[in-house]
């Protein structure tokens, strides 16, 4: 579940799919983890809940600490071509270059919406499936 770790803020859509494989999977991992009464004496339902929502919660974490370094770069980069603005305003390449910062920006904003999103989802089929078996702590613990 690894996921390749972006030299630059470039590829982070790539990244960050394969990074989201875990969210894809959900399902066919909580199936695992809660398996029919005849399978629970084969599977231990609590503890494959707890090992899944540590890892919903690692992968969280690593995805959203990526955005928001990648949007912050793109927002440096961004404020200091608006820097430049003034003199550069006739420069048709450097028009073209703040709006492609302007995209990237909106698009890591984008990045960030699907990321909640998708967390939010994964997390109500988590619940559904795992309630039983496996109370993840509260947000203040």
């Amino acid at each position: 579940m690894d996921a390749p770790t972006p030299l630059s803020c470039q590829d982070i859509t790539d990244t960050l799919k394969a990074m989201r494989t875990i969210d894809d999977k959900i399902i066919y991992e909580l199936n695992l983890a809660t398996p029919t009464p005849s399978f629970r004496s084969a599977v231990d339902p609590r503890t494959h809940c707890e090992e899944l929502y540590r890892q919903l919660n690692q992968t969280y974490s690593e995805r959203g600490s990526l955005i928001k370094q990648c949007e912050d770069e793109a927002r440096g980069r961004l404020k200091a071509m608006q820097g430049q603005m003034a003199n550069k305003r006739d420069d048709p390449m450097f028009m073209k270059k703040l709006r492609s910062e302007q995209s990237r920006v909106r698009e890591l904003q984008n990045e960030a919406t699907i990321e909640e999103i998708i967390r939010e989802r994964s997390l109500k089929v988590f619940e559904e499936k795992c309630r039983h078996f496996y109370k993840p702590p509260s947000k203040s613990e």
